[in-house]
């Protein structure tokens, strides 16, 4: 009986590792698919992001992108003010009969124009909760879906989406 569930233990994980492949496709130096101001001064913003191996796993397993420039856009607006990347390093994941893109590399951008959907570090806003409303300030912006507020009277910042949270004008 063991024996038998052994046997069957090895055959499901060799099916299933079998079934997600990542292909390596190759390294640029510069890659955008915006135009990029040549007179404009960029900075770095966030060094090989995307790059730790808990973000690659987590972009594999829900990337999308099966064109080049969708998956430039993953990364790249996953970084407030990222403009282009550097660097960059593609990846390929295929899943059935389709192959979906990963890119990891150097975001960069233009000081000061860190932005996502309109709120910046600094921003005021109120959001409620349990039909009761909190007021706080943006203390960072953690990627394209949530930030890091820092409630009225706390000493901590909390995570809440951007669809939760209203810019208020003092």
């Amino acid at each position: 009986m063991k024996k038998t569930i052994t046997i069957l233990a090895v055959t499901s994980l060799t099916m299933l590792s079998s079934c997600f492949k990542v292909v390596d496709l190759g390294k640029l130096n510069m890659i955008s698919d915006r135009n990029v101001d040549s007179k404009a001064d960029y900075v770095l913003i966030k060094n090989y992001s995307g790059g730790s191996p808990k973000e690659i796993k987590k972009a594999l397993k829900k990337t999308k992108a099966t064109t080049i420039d969708v998956a430039i856009d993953e990364t790249v607006k996953n970084v407030a003010g990222g403009e282009f990347l550097k660097n960059a390093h593609f990846y390929g994941v295929k899943r059935k009969k389709n192959i979906y893109l990963f890119v990891e590399g150097d975001v960069w951008g233009i000081a000061g124009n860190e932005t996502f959907r309109g709120y910046k570090v600094g921003d005021k806003v109120q959001w409620k909760e349990l039909g009761v409303t909190y007021k706080g300030v943006v203390t960072g912006l953690t990627d394209a879906t949530k930030c890091m507020v820092k409630p009225e009277g706390k000493e901590n910042s909390i995570s809440l989406k951007y669809t939760s949270i209203t810019k208020v004008v003092d």
